[in-house]
Order: C-alpha cells, then structure tokens, then sequence
C-alpha cells in the first residue's frame, strides 16, 4: 500500500475506538474521517478507504495500510521522523511522517540507524531509496545500536514513526525496546503496517451495457473496444466493438462473449493479468455475487 504525501489531494481514511485513532486519522486525512463500527474489512471496501487507524494491529488484515498511534500528543510535535531500516512497511512509515508533518506544519526527516561501519553504505542508500519520491523530506543517517538509541538521538518534540516490527508486535513494544522507545519519544510514536494496493482503491464506475440494448446503438454511445454486459447490476458478460459493429439491430446478448472480471478486493498485481485483454479500456471490476460495483483502469496512479 502506498500514496505520496502532498501529492494526494485527499485521503480516505478510516478508524476504530482506541485512544488516540479519531484524532490521528483527522490529521492523515487532512480533515474529516470516518468511524468504522462493523466489519473493517467491509467497511474498508464500502468506504474505498486508504488507510485504517486502529488501537493495535488486527492480525492477518491485509487489505490497507494500519496505523497505530501509541501516546499520541500532536500538541507537543515539533518534527516527524520516520524510523526506516529496510523492512516491508519502511516506505508507508515515510509517507505518513511526511502527511503527517504537512498537516501540522513542522518539518520532517528521514532517519536511518547504522549498528557497524559496514551497514553505513547501506543505510545510506536506503535513505536515498526512500526519499527519492519525498524530496521534501530531510534525511539522517545515525550510528546507533538499534531502534531505542535511535529516539534517544531525537529532540524531545519529534514525533516518531516505525513500520511494524516481525514477531509479536505486543510483546517487542511493551517488554522489548519499544518501552525505552516510548519513555523517550515523548510526542508519541506511529506504528504504520503496509498493504498491498488493491482493486478497490483505485477503481471508478462501472462501465457497461445492457444486454438488450442494438448493438448499432451501443456504438453510438460507447468507444470502447471491450465492454462490460450487466443485467439487473450482474456482470453477464463481454462485448467486443468488432461483432457490435457486424451485429446491425440484433441485442448485444446475442454476440457477447463469457464474462471476464476482477473482485474488488484483489491486488492490482493480479488485475494485471487482464490488462491484455482490455488494453485501454475499464476491466469490469465485481463483488463476490458477480455484481458490478466498478471499472479499473490501468496503470494505475
């Protein structure tokens, strides 16, 4: 899961109860967010959310990026500082230090712990890795131990942001380092986990025909060279703008093909696999009942 701070206009982000989630999902969202009291992984698709502002982080749940405010006090934040090391969520840690520190007007860095000598080239080209797409963003590379020496280097207004932590997050956050990192980091701490992007995220509306509309009408009303057939809002198949061209007054459901789509809770990496097919045109996007509900374009933002 990704997005660029400042780039974004406005971001769909959604929280549950817990100290501290209303109030960091407001600022990442730049304004109003949504409570979410049902299913989040429901709730996540039906409001095309980006971000889900949780109290810890909810097992096995993948379909969007989680934030954790731990000690949240925005009022005290002076500096955003992501704490990357590499790791499967260190980008989404970076992006959100830099939305977070355009919304509070403080500025923001970057900063990377090297235990050796030898890890210092490294941490350094993570560094620029990183930072390549948020320029605006400072960078720091810090000789230290580990995670702990890292917040102690920070002033004592620098709100910090970690991508999850491998093994029990609990246990590493309240027995392991993390108790030193939190007396230390006195504004609070972030605790971001990514998600792969996801069909529902990035889709539009649906775009289709009625299977008993001519086919020479469809033509006049649509460009597209492979489009969707819905009825009563069920995806029944494809047509192609070849056979509607041939087809004259005949219905459309006389020479459309099998349907092809992709769930709306799918990867973009496995919407990929129909690109082929549509080219430029929307792929039929559907719920688990082979409901329409959207049209994905390729590539996507």
């Amino acid at each position: 899961m990704s997005f660029s701070a400042g780039t974004v206009g406005s971001l769909s982000v959604v929280w549950t109860r817990g100290r501290g989630c209303g109030e960091l999902a407001d600022l990442l969202a730049s304004g109003e967010s949504d409570r979410i009291s049902g299913d989040p992984a429901e709730e996540c698709i039906e409001r095309r959310a980006d971000l889900l502002v949780a109290r810890k982080l909810p097992g096995n749940f993948d379909l969007v990026g989680v934030a954790v405010p731990i000690d949240l006090q925005p009022e005290m934040v002076t500096r955003v500082v992501a704490g990357v090391a590499g790791g499967p969520h260190s980008q989404l840690a970076a992006q959100v230090a830099a939305r977070l520190a355009e919304t509070l007007g403080v500025p923001a860095e970057i900063a990377s712990a090297a235990g050796a000598e030898d890890d210092s080239g490294s941490a350094a080209g993570l560094l620029d890795q990183i930072g390549a797409d948020l320029p605006s963003m400072g960078r720091r590379l810090i000789e230290v131990g580990g995670v702990a020496e890292l917040a102690e280097t920070l002033d004592e207004g620098a709100l910090l942001v970690l991508g999850a932590p491998g093994g029990s997050w609990l246990r590493r956050w309240m027995l392991g380092p993390g108790a030193r990192l939190r007396r230390t980091a006195r504004a609070g701490a972030v605790v971001v986990r990514s998600a792969p992007d996801r069909v529902f995220r990035f889709m539009g509306e649906p775009v289709y025909v009625a299977p008993l509309r001519r086919a020479n009408d469809t033509l006049l009303f649509h460009l597209e060279r492979t489009l969707a057939v819905a009825d009563q809002g069920r995806l029944v198949g494809l047509v192609r703008r070849e056979r509607l061209m041939s087809a004259g007054e005949a219905a459309v459901g006389t020479v459309m093909e099998e349907a092809v789509s992709v769930r709306v809770d799918e990867t973009i990496t496995a919407a990929w696999k129909l690109a082929p097919e549509f080219g430029d045109d929307p792929i039929p996007v559907t719920d688990h009942e082979e409901y329409l509900v959207g049209g994905l374009l390729l590539p996507v933002a």
